[in-house]
């Protein structure tokens, strides 16, 4: 017994020594940036492959490198590093390592035992697509839209050979299994398929010329077909022998194919589509032997190493495991979100609400746990996207801007309460007047709407009250003042409108961004109004005279989002992927928050002021710890 007792108390530790040198167990929150204290969100998912021998999964996502256990589907560490989306993931030969390819411009080597970076690959211009070992271990080759393909020697990093020929951005490349043919293929315009050969890295008489735009390549196994994946709905399988065309395979479903990949055998291939399909097919003949269904658009999938189970990955944030032989789902993963939209607070700060694609999410905005989701019915899955979201002063309902739709929601019990309708382009922003009885909506069709709410009545729903008319452009954002006597509204015109709300007047048009402008807010006091704009300017404005009182400068571009803090003191402002704060009385940069790998839509703070959540085109919504800030300052 005591030999027993030994044993039970030297495993754990035993185990803990094995898992330092591979992939550990990691937290709830792992890679999170230097300041956050919570994140919402795993980032969305560009690519998913399986470990060589088929016990992890990698997803390469817009944050970073998700590492998964096969058998439990739990996370075991993210890689982070790349300061941009990454989009594609291979294994070398021997499996010992992996190259990631991302919009940083770079593509980098990891170990693929302990997760360790080992070589950065830098010399693209721009966006790198995709990335590909040759065979034999001794090259790597990367896809660009600086429009060239880059050939490296995987062990020290240097480039080899610069390949240019492609008028267009690169987006997929594929070694022949002998490893004597590199074959890539480039965005619209540039249609055809090209060939090179990589020890001499000249192209190759050897023409494939597509009919649509080829996003994607890839071999069989024994090197005698290549299968592309094209823009038009369709699947081509060529002969490589003769460079003509077998077959094409077209989905009658009408989706767009996202992804295509051979099984481990040869003998099947399978797509990940839009229409929320995977399908597999027969090689030999083309026919269609079955589809996986799934809830949303399916952006990747990939066979395990023993070709018996397939990993799919989807636009609702979901990767799922699958049976082949039985088509049954053996486990999913959750969390990795398509894009937040949008954000708000509950007045008692107790709730953050997000708009992402076909979802209004609530959450805990202190631990990050899900409390509840409204699903809002597309007619279309892009067409739906919950662009604004608003809480109505007393926190009763909240408001959110879909398609050319303005709709109410019971924020308790999440009930459906009514749909204002008239907008005749996308809705961008929606806003609650302060005493509630009142919302503005504005819109790509160039208006912004004033819209009764009848409180207290069974049905709130009332009638539009005033149509501001006046800007030439998208109206990209709304905000009262806080005595509710005057609207403000952003456009893509570069204007700034001032309306008086009773009448419908219009008060002023501030001009002075060289961009669109996508953002604007009123101070706490109203004194002030902030606009953001795509010139990667802010401007603080004068309420009453609308005279332009400072410049703010120092973003690269694209303000998407601006906040005032309660005290009016500071201004939080989103750009490309960097949170700035501002002392908004001397101009100030206060701090700089990075995290965030894609443009920061929106920012939100509490109502104590001691949070800023910040939600991004990444998938994620991070939350920041203001008074932390405020001590290291």
């Amino acid at each position: 017994m005591k030999i027993l007792n030994l044993l039970l108390i030297l495993l754990p530790l035993i185990s803990g020594l094995c898992l330092s040198k591979t992939f550990a167990q990691a937290n709830a929150l792992p890679g999170l940036p230097a300041g956050a204290i919570n994140r919402i969100g795993k980032g969305r998912v560009n690519e998913i492959k399986y470990f060589p021998d088929g016990t992890k999964l990698a997803v390469a996502s817009t944050i970073g490198i998700w590492i998964y256990d096969v058998e439990t589907g739990k996370p075991l560490e993210l890689l982070i590093g790349h300061t941009g989306p990454v989009n594609s993931i291979a294994f070398s030969p021997d499996g010992t390592t992996f190259a990631t390819a991302s919009d940083d411009n770079t593509a980098w080597l990891w170990d693929a035992n302990t997760g360790e970076h080992k070589v950065s690959f830098v010399g693209h211009g721009d966006d790198v697509n995709a990335v590909a070992f040759s065979p034999d271990g001794e090259l790597l080759a990367t896809g660009s839209d600086d429009n060239t393909i880059c050939l490296w020697n995987p062990r020290t990093g240097e480039q080899i050979a610069k390949l240019e020929g492609h008028t267009e951005h690169v987006y997929s490349v594929a070694f022949s299994p002998d490893s004597g043919v590199l074959v890539s293929s480039a965005a619209w315009g540039d249609d055809s398929i090209r060939f090179w050969d990589p020890r001499t890295a000249k192209s190759l008489n050897i023409s494939i010329e597509d009919t649509d735009w080829v996003e994607h390549i890839v071999y069989a196994p024994d090197g005698s077909m290549l299968v592309s994946r094209d823009t038009d709905r369709t699947i081509r399988f060529w002969d490589l022998g003769t460079g003509e065309l077998l077959r094409a395979v077209d989905m009658d479903s009408g989706g767009e194919i996202n992804a295509v990949v051979f099984a481990p055998d040869g003998k099947t291939v399978a797509s990940a589509s839009s229409d929320d399909l995977v399908s597999f097919w027969d090689v030999a003949t083309g026919v269609l032997l079955k589809t996986l269904e799934h809830d949303a658009p399916v952006i990747s999938v990939a066979y395990s190493p023993d070709g018996k189970t397939v990993a799919s990955a989807s636009e609702d944030g979901k990767i799922q495991f699958w049976d082949i032989a039985t088509s049954k789902s053996l486990k999913t993963v959750t969390g990795h979100a398509f894009h937040v939209f949008s954000l708000a607070y509950s007045p008692d700060g107790n709730t953050l609400v997000s708009g992402n694609i076909s979802k209004i999410n609530f959450w805990n905005q202190e631990t990050g746990e899900h409390l509840k989701s409204i699903r809002v019915q597309p007619e279309h899955f892009e067409s739906e996207n919950v662009r604004s979201v608003a809480y109505s002063p007393d926190g009763s309902r909240v408001a959110s801007g879909n398609s050319n739709k303005v709709r109410l929601w019971d924020a308790e019990t999440g009930r459906f309460l009514g749909t204002f309708t008239g907008h005749k382009g996308l809705i961008s922003s929606v806003a609650f007047s302060p005493d509630g009885q009142m919302l503005a909506s504005g819109s790509h069709d160039n208006t912004v709407r004033l819209w009764e709410i009848r409180v207290g009545e069974l049905y709130l729903i009332g009638d539009v009250l005033k149509i501001l008319a006046g800007h030439t452009e998208d109206v990209a954002s709304v905000a009262f003042s806080p005595d509710g006597d005057t609207l403000a509204s952003g456009s893509h015109d570069g204007t700034i409108r001032l309306w008086d709300v009773p009448t419908g007047d219009l008060l002023k048009t501030l001009m002075g961004h060289t961009g669109r402008v996508y953002t604007v807010v009123f101070s706490p006091d109203g004194s002030t109004i902030a606009s953001g704009s795509w010139d990667g300017t802010i401007c603080l404005w004068d309420s009453q005279t609308g005279g332009l009182l400072q410049t703010l400068n120092g973003h690269t571009r694209n303000v998407a989002s601006v906040a005032f803090s309660p005290d009016g003191g500071t201004l939080a402002c989103g750009n490309d992927d960097t949170i700035h704060l501002w002392d908004v009385q001397t101009g100030t940069l206060l701090h700089s928050l990075t995290g965030h790998t894609d443009l920061v839509d929106s920012l939100v703070y509490s109502p104590d002021g001691e949070w800023l959540a910040s939600g991004s085109r990444d998938g994620t919504i991070l939350s920041w710890d203001l008074t932390k800030l405020a001590t290291d300052r």
